[in-house]
């Protein structure tokens, strides 16, 4: 299958350095074979300026270079998955001993999906994250590894009431911050022709809805033109962390124009503007509504007939 990259990074309206990195890697084919190598890396740095964009840095470049390079059709490159697993612990490790030689605290979230032919591997540590795209579906691969997410999970609360919590920014587990590192079970996806993964730190995550993301996908004629419109949406609603975004098409993904919610960059200035309209409206409709059942109230008091106290008639 033939795969359409479209990748996208930016600083965001707050942050002064972006301490997010990403890596894509793909065969040198264009029509890359269906056993070709890919390799797709998201990661957001933990740890000041610098020391957050140097720990990302060092994950990405520790994965890269672990994995085997030029991998030639039909070659065995071994157990993938063990592959993934002993790659993360190089990449904790080579943050770790950073982080110590400079006496700093340093760690980093990292995403990985590695194709080997028509089969996607999942690597994740940390709150980015990894979806798979069919058609109309968008489902998430990975599981944030977050206070918040522990809570639900545990069944102490739902993910609504999470879901604007301090608790979803701090991290379970990351790399680099300890010198062991636990690493899920790679997720296994079997791919299609028309398939997308799409890859993001929680600079997108927390400002962008995934009906959002699918129909960014959908609606734009290319995954670049959708990266790009991703970050533009994260931006226009203030844009306050680092924005990653990497999407891999599979083949030729059949658009669906106007599939889900049309995401609409709008700011967050006019966004208050908007509640604080919608509140007055509810208030305004609240009283008029108080006022006539008073009214009618009153009216219906008017309305209700009396007849005249009889007297008896007195005899004369």
């Amino acid at each position: 299958m033939i795969i359409s990259i479209g990748k996208k990074t930016d600083v965001g309206c707050v942050r002064e350095v972006n301490e997010d990195s990403y890596y894509v890697e793909i065969p040198q084919q264009v029509d890359a074979p269906s056993d070709g190598f890919s390799m797709l890396l998201v990661a957001d740095g933990m740890g000041g300026q610098v020391g957050g964009k140097e720990a990302s840095e060092t994950a990405v470049d520790t994965i890269k270079a672990h994995f085997p390079k030029g991998v030639e059709p039909g070659e065995d490159i071994g157990d993938i998955e063990e592959l993934i697993h002993s790659s993360f612990h190089r990449a904790n490790q080579a943050v770790f001993e950073k982080g110590r030689t400079k006496n700093a605290d340093m760690g980093t979230t990292l995403t990985a999906a590695f194709i080997r032919g028509e089969t996607a591997y999942i690597g994740h540590v940390g709150d980015s994250r990894a979806y798979h795209i069919r058609g109309r579906e968008i489902g998430q691969l990975t599981e944030d590894h977050t206070l918040a997410e522990d809570m639900v999970r545990k069944g102490k609360a739902s993910r609504e009431e999470v879901k604007d919590s301090p608790m979803r920014s701090m991290l379970t587990r990351s790399i680099g911050t300890g010198e062991e590192v636990t690493v899920d079970p790679p997720a296994q996806i079997d791919l299609q022709e028309g398939d997308v993964l799409l890859l993001c730190t929680d600079g997108l995550t927390n400002l962008v809805e995934e009906r959002e993301m699918l129909s960014a996908i959908h609606n734009t004629p290319d995954v670049q033109a959708a990266c790009d419109k991703l970050v533009d949406i994260a931006r226009a609603r203030g844009g306050h962390d680092n924005i990653t975004v990497i999407a891999a098409e599979f083949g030729g993904l059949k658009r669906i124009r106007g599939l889900g919610i049309r995401a609409k960059t709008v700011s967050v200035k006019r966004l208050k503007r908007r509640r604080f309209l919608i509140a007055s409206i509810c208030i305004l409709v609240a009283v008029l509504l108080f006022l006539a059942y008073l009214f009618g109230s009153y009216l219906r008091e008017c309305w209700v007939y009396e007849p005249p106290l009889m007297q008896e008639e007195t005899e004369y």
